[in-house]
């Protein structure tokens, strides 16, 4: 998965903007192809927004002109719809309240995460529908990894995929990593649940 973070005049935003489709035009050069996950930190000039947009690269256009420029297209996914909404009224100057994450709940949970096709000792720092906080042991993962988080046990046990949102280096014993969960069918239903566990154990809101 690719991961870039752009700035872009209101305009821009509202001209790239396609609500009806939830297609978001981004008028910057990118190496990505079509049919390519993409991860894009976006913000608006003159506003204090910024949100992170998941979806899929739908078109390249590398030679542009002034009405059509080079960039790329995103089909967002349906998590990320909410959020391009908010950015356009950010856009427009319209009045907005916007969270852009879930209530995290405090757990310290150990997880079973593949990085690279290698095993990585991971303990939850917090855990929310959107995904979770982790420590992390070893050599950190790069921003726009996609990792694999084994929910359950047995050989059919579901793999929920999750992409890295940031990375902290911190101490020895503090190294932490951010993680997206961008599974959905039966890896997206066992995540959701064992966060719904974590909350009725009573861990605390943050």
């Amino acid at each position: 998965m690719h991961s870039v973070s752009v700035n872009l005049e209101p305009p821009q935003f509202l001209a790239g903007w396609r609500p009806e489709t939830g297609a978001l035009f981004l008028p910057a050069l990118s190496d990505s192809r079509v049919g390519e996950e993409v991860a894009v930190r976006v913000g608006i000039y003159g506003q204090a927004i910024r949100a992170t947009l998941f979806g899929k690269v739908s078109l390249v256009r590398r030679v542009g002109r002034p009405a059509l420029p080079p960039g790329i297209e995103l089909s967002l996914d349906r998590a990320s719809l909410p959020a391009a909404g908010f950015l356009a009224l950010a856009a427009r100057g319209e009045p907005f309240n916007f969270r852009e994450r879930s209530p995290r709940f405090t757990a310290a949970r150990p997880l079973r995460v593949t990085h690279a096709d290698a095993p990585v000792e991971a303990t939850t720092i917090n855990v929310s529908e959107g995904g979770c906080a982790v420590r992390w042991t070893g050599q950190l993962p790069l921003v726009g990894d996609v990792v694999l988080i084994r929910l359950g046990d047995g050989i059919f046990a579901p793999s929920a995929r999750a992409v890295v949102c940031w990375n902290q280096p911190g101490g020895p014993t503090e190294r932490s990593v951010g993680l997206r969960v961008i599974s959905e069918g039966r890896a997206g239903k066992a995540w959701r649940t064992l966060v719904t566990d974590v909350a009725r154990s009573g861990a605390r809101a943050a």
